[in-house]
C-alpha cells in the first residue's frame, strides 16, 4: 500500500482520477503479476531523473518487476539515466523521432542506433551492483538486414522472434536472451548479419519478479507532433511495453514554439487516439509543464579602466504559451474525461520549494527538482490510490474491464 508523507497546503491531486480505477486495481494484483507504466515525454523524461523518483516510489510499495525499458544514450552522444551505461567497440549514428529526416522505423524508444561494422557488439553495465539491479531476461530489438545474424551472448539462452511490433519490416527481430542465473552486466554480438547497416532500438529488462515495471522513454525537444507523425513509435510502444498506464509528460516545447492552441488540442486527441485503438485497456494520465521562464538579455556599457566595455543583465519572466498549454491539457482531459495532474500548478504554488530546483536555463530541473517533481507525482497517485481503495471498499470489486468507476 502507498505510504507517502503528504505535504501540507495545496491538495496534490489528480483531475478525472476515477479514470485510473483499472490501472489500480491492477496494482492491487503486483505481487502476482507484472504492471507495465510507460511515461512518455521529452528532455524532462530523458534525463531520467523524474520518473526514476516516482519509479522507485511505487516499486517499493508495490514490488520491483525489473528496470524495464533502457537505451544505448551514451552511444547516441545525448544524455540519459545515470544508473546504466552501454559500451561498445563499434561506432554509431543516431536517429531521432525529432528529426527531419528520420527514418520510418524508430522502434518503441523513438530513436535508433546504426553502425556498419560487420559484427557489432554491445555490453550493458550497471552503475551500481544490487539485488534490484538483476537481469533475469533482457528482450534486445534490432535490424540486421536481410541475412540472418547470428546472435551470441555468453551464458545466455537465446530465442529469436520478429517483427516484433506493427509497421516493421520483417527483418526487424527480437532476440530474448534468458540468463540461468541473475545477472547485472551482459554482452551481446551479431555474426554474420551482411553488408546492410545494422540497428538498434533499445531493450526491455526483466527480473522475473512480479511488481512494476515503470519504462520511461523521452527525447529531447519532443512535442505531440512529432509523435503523431510518427506514431509507428507509439504503436510499437503499445505492442512491446503494453503499458497499463500511460503518463503524457509534454507541452514544454510546444510552449517554445508556434503554439497554435486549438492544432495543440488536436495533437494530444491524435496520441491518445492511437494509445487507446492499440492498447484499448491501457489507463491514461496527462500532465502540465513546469512554469517554465523566457530570457530578456539587455546589453549596457560599463568603463573598466580607460574603456567601455559591454555587459550583459539577464532577467527571465514567465512564457505565457505554459499558461496557453496547461490549460489546453486540464481541460482536454475533462472534456473526454481523462485524468490530468496539473503540475504546473503544484510547480507556481511550491515556488518556494522548487526555488533552488531549477537549471541555469530555466526551462528545465536540477537533479533536485526533477526529484522532488517525480514525488509530487506520486503522492498525486497516492491521494487517487487511497480513492480507489475506498470506492472499492464500498462496492466490493472494481472489474478490470471496465474504463472507469462512477
Amino acid at each position: 500500500m502507498l505510504t507517502a508523507s503528504l505535504a501540507s497546503g495545496q491538495a496534490n491531486r489528480i483531475a478525472q482520477d476515477s479514470a485510473l480505477f483499472k490501472f489500480f486495481a491492477s496494482l492491487d494484483r503486483s505481487d502476482s503479476m507484472v504492471v507495465s507504466i510507460l511515461h512518455l515525454g521529452d528532455s524532462h523524461i530523458q534525463a531520467g531523473f523524474f520518473p526514476e523518483a516516482t519509479a522507485s516510489l511505487l516499486q517499493r510499495d508495490f514490488g520491483d518487476a525489473g528496470r524495464g525499458w533502457v537505451f544505448p544514450w551514451n552511444l547516441a552522444n545525448t544524455n540519459g539515466p545515470g544508473d546504466y551505461r552501454w559500451n561498445s567497440t563499434a561506432r554509431w549514428s543516431a536517429d531521432r523521432i525529432i528529426d527531419k529526416y528520420r527514418p520510418s522505423v524508430l522502434g518503441p524508444g523513438a530513436i535508433v542506433i546504426s553502425s556498419t561494422q560487420s559484427s557489432p557488439a554491445l555490453a550493458y553495465n550497471r552503475r551500481e551492483d544490487s539485488k534490484e539491479n538483476d537481469i533475469s531476461q533482457a528482450e534486445l530489438f534490432y535490424d540486421a538486414g536481410p541475412e540472418e545474424a547470428t546472435v551470441v551472448s555468453p551464458g545466455a539462452d537465446i530465442n529469436v522472434f520478429g517483427p516484433p511490433f506493427r509497421n516493421a519490416s520483417s527483418t526487424v527481430k527480437v532476440a530474448t536472451l534468458n540468463f540461468e542465473e541473475p545477472v547485472q552486466n551482459f554482452q551481446v554480438r551479431w555474426d554474420d548479419k551482411g553488408s546492410q547497416p545494422f540497428h538498434f532500438y533499445g531493450a526491455l529488462l526483466f527480473n522475473g519478479k512480479p511488481g512494476v515495471q515503470y519504462n520511461a522513454i523521452g527525447i529531447n525537444g519532443a512535442m505531440y507532433s512529432q509523435y503523431n507523425d510518427a506514431n509507428n513509435t507509439l504503436i510499437a510502444q503499445m505492442d512491446v511495453l503494453k503499458p497499463q498506464l500511460v503518463i503524457i509528460s509534454l507541452g514544454t516545447n510546444e510552449a517554445y514554439s508556434s503554439l497554435n492552441a486549438a492544432n495543440f488540442r488536436d495533437q494530444i486527441d491524435s496520441t491518445v487516439a492511437v494509445i487507446r485503438r492499440y492498447q484499448p485497456g491501457a489507463s491514461i494520465l496527462l500532465t502540465t509543464p513546469p512554469e517554465c521562464k523566457k530570457v530578456s538579455k539587455r546589453a549596457f556599457k560599463k568603463k573598466v579602466g580607460k574603456k567601455y566595455k559591454t555587459f550583459y543583465k539577464i532577467s527571465y519572466y514567465p512564457n505565457p504559451y505554459i499558461a496557453v498549454v496547461t490549460q489546453q491539457i486540464m481541460s482536454y482531459g475533462k472534456e473526454k474525461g481523462i485524468a490530468c495532474w496539473n503540475f504546473n500548478a503544484e510547480n507556481r504554488f511550491r515556488d518556494a520549494e522548487f526555488a533552488g530546483g531549477w537549471s541555469g536555463d530555466h526551462i528545465h530541473f536540477n537533479v533536485r527538482g526533477y526529484q522532488l517533481q517525480g514525488k509530487l507525482l506520486y503522492e498525486a497517485l497516492h491521494q487517487s490510490y487511497l480513492k480507489y481503495k475506498k470506492y472499492a471498499t464500498a462496492h466490493y470489486n472494481v472489474n478490470e474491464d471496465d474504463d472507469r468507476a462512477e
